[in-house]
């Protein structure tokens, strides 16, 4: 049935139209109608064998069908539905015209959360904002390395983000003012617990943070509730910068596939560049990543762990070098059949992407010194000594004289290896010589 369009003054002529289309009478029918096609039937259920499917009279399931909107017990919304066949969605929207709200979701099981690539790539399209996904029970279940470089927590197994930030010496130098962090983490767990209707695992996180003395007075002494942190700004104080003071701000997302997740970006306040630009590199004091292995945020029983930085293919890993990136084939294939490497436009960084099984591709954010060292240098192919040398120039000075100085200083250690071969071979050569020498 077409809906007429026309001016404000017309809408009254609209509500047929629509409450046939979305009204909870019109949406009853069309779901038996559905629900018969589902059952394979050549016609809808009947109004009585729904009825007597849901628990409820024909005349009282009849009066929905004309209009009535009662207000009915969640048991009875739940034998509707389950007598419809709705889905969730469907489901959803009975609740909404029969309860006025949306239907409690069973919460997912801390750590147990399948199907998240897609949300670690925009974690990853964050950068350089550090970037992390937590589970009801604030479990990280993944973050970007922009993330793992401001708080290397994360790294280690079984991050909690509660439990670090309540409990571990480094968050109370960290958070400037840490006991008004603590008060607003306390009162979102009291929240969670609220919601979550004391879940287990909550229960645990609570019982471990009160042992701690001053997560118990901060927690007994003032009843508060707070549902998240989003557009809380705050002052860190971490050795990434320096130790200087910067200002972020927080912003928390639920996925709506994922409502029991939180999807936190942080950002900083008064620049769009990284606050850390303008520390010498030498300064940072930034983790070596590497091939960071974590297992998924829910591993089957008995399955492998996925690797945590990995991505579907070797272009996205190439991508990670940046708007101009270098390619670097002859030392790609030194480095393994499987291996590419990527150099970014300052020849400073390399990423280092390998296949694996299954076509994950695993990828490293090296500096170029560091993938260097991992080039076997007596099997270097013509191009490969070419992309080696190109590459190895990129990490000298600009200016010649110290430049020289720098390659000094990488061939002093070989000098001296090779001094200690030369002798040594002399020895073995002439035995007499080494006799009478000792």
């Amino acid at each position: 049935m077409p809906i007429p369009v026309g001016s404000r003054d017309q809408s009254p002529d609209l509500r047929p139209a629509l409450d046939e289309l979305v009204g909870l009478a019109g949406l009853l029918r069309a779901w038996r109608a559905a629900a018969g096609t589902k059952l394979r039937r050549n016609k809808p259920l009947s109004q009585a064998e729904v009825a007597a499917r849901a628990g409820m009279t024909e005349r009282w399931y009849g009066e929905l069908e004309r209009g009535a909107s009662p207000r009915l017990k969640r048991a009875k919304i739940d034998q509707l539905a389950e007598a419809l066949l709705l889905d969730e969605d469907q489901r959803e929207t009975l609740y909404l015209y029969t309860d006025g709200a949306s239907p409690p979701r069973a919460v997912t099981p801390p750590g147990h959360t399948p199907g998240l690539h897609p949300l670690q790539l925009l974690l990853d399209h964050q950068m350089p904002r550090p970037a992390y996904l937590s589970d009801v029970a604030w479990n990280i279940v993944g973050f970007n390395r922009a993330m793992a470089q401001w708080f290397p927590w994360v790294l280690e197994p079984r991050a909690n983000l509660m439990r670090w930030a309540l409990l571990h010496p480094d968050a109370r130098e960290q958070y400037v003012g840490w006991e008004d962090h603590a008060r607003i983490y306390l009162a979102m767990l009291r929240m969670a617990l609220v919601r979550h209707d004391r879940l287990p695992e909550l229960t645990a996180l609570l019982n471990e943070l009160l042992a701690d003395s001053d997560c118990r007075r901060i927690w007994e002494n003032k009843p508060e509730l707070v549902s998240n942190r989003d557009g809380h700004v705050f002052r860190l104080h971490i050795s990434r910068f320096d130790h200087r003071d910067i200002e972020v701000v927080s912003q928390v997302l639920y996925p709506a596939a994922f409502q029991d997740l939180r999807f936190v970006a942080i950002t900083w306040l008064g620049s769009r560049e990284d606050p850390g630009v303008d520390v010498p590199h030498h300064d940072l004091a930034t983790p070596k990543l590497g091939r960071t292995r974590l297992a998924s945020p829910a591993p089957s029983p008995g399955s492998a762990p996925r690797p945590y930085w990995a991505l579907d293919s070797y272009e996205a890993a190439r991508s990670l070098a940046g708007d101009s990136p270098l390619d670097l084939p002859a030392l790609s294939s030194m480095a393994g059949p499987t291996t590419r490497l990527t150099a970014d436009q300052t020849g400073q960084q390399i990423i280092w992407a390998t296949s694996e099984a299954g076509g994950t591709v695993l990828f490293e954010d090296l500096t170029t010194r560091e993938a260097l060292a991992r080039i076997p240098v007596a099997m270097l192919t013509t191009d490969a000594r070419r992309e080696y040398q190109q590459l190895l120039r990129s990490t000298l000075a600009p200016d010649r004289r110290t430049a020289i100085d720098q390659i000094d200083d990488l061939l002093a250690p070989h000098r001296a290896a090779l001094d200690l071969l030369r002798d040594l071979r002399a020895q073995v050569s002439c035995p007499n010589m080494a006799k009478s020498a000792a």
